[in-house]
């Protein structure tokens, strides 16, 4: 049995030594696909925190039933996302594109392509992403200058699922990829690491 120690070791050391490369640079490319959008910091091996530019745009969803358009409305006022990759259920990334024209439920005709794609990331059953929230309408009405978190109404909250908005689409397709392979390498290295007594 203890011939198999050294070897079973040696393995572990390399896959471990292989996940810590391969997540930087699957960070790296979230980072540059999500630029136009916010920015995105590394926290740990497998924590990362997004930031979005604010404010953050309403989002309209047409949905085609029974032959009628109806909306749905989307907003996601986040000031920054704390992501456990670990926590995140890489089958529950979806994407859609949306309009951000306030006007777009009155003019949109069906075939139309909104000018924004929403990428909604979801947490695995039982976790959920720390945030912190703002109140759009108070950002909205800050006069120029520097102002405190306080006057915007910044506030920790607690959620299962947020939505990333993405001016390029190809940008989005691209931090999907690389978010998915993120999880996946996060959670293979959260699996080599030895459990801690």
């Amino acid at each position: 049995m203890k011939r198999f120690f050294l070897p079973l070791l040696s393995l572990a050391v390399s896959c471990t030594a292989l996940f810590g490369q391969d997540l930087p640079a699957a960070i790296q490319t979230m980072k540059t696909s999500y630029a136009a959008s916010g920015s995105i910091v590394m926290l740990d091996n497998s924590t990362i925190s997004i930031q979005p530019h604010m404010p953050a745009p309403v989002c309209a969803l047409p949905r085609n039933e029974n032959g009628k358009t109806t909306w749905s409305f989307y907003n996601f006022p986040l000031a920054s996302i704390r992501v456990s990759l670990t926590e995140v259920d890489e089958t529950l990334i979806l994407e859609d594109r949306v309009f951000t024209d306030p006007d777009a439920d009155k003019s949109y005709k069906p075939g139309d392509l909104g000018d924004m794609t929403m990428v909604v990331v979801s947490s695995r059953p039982g976790k959920q992403f720390h945030t912190l929230i703002y109140d759009l309408e108070k950002f909205q009405h800050l006069s120029p200058g520097p102002h405190s978190s306080s006057d915007y109404g910044q506030a920790p909250d607690d959620t299962e699922a947020f939505g990333l908005i993405f001016p390029d689409p190809a940008a989005a397709h691209s931090f999907e990829r690389a978010l998915r392979q993120a999880v996946v390498l996060a959670r293979a290295q959260a699996a080599a690491e030895p459990a801690h007594p």
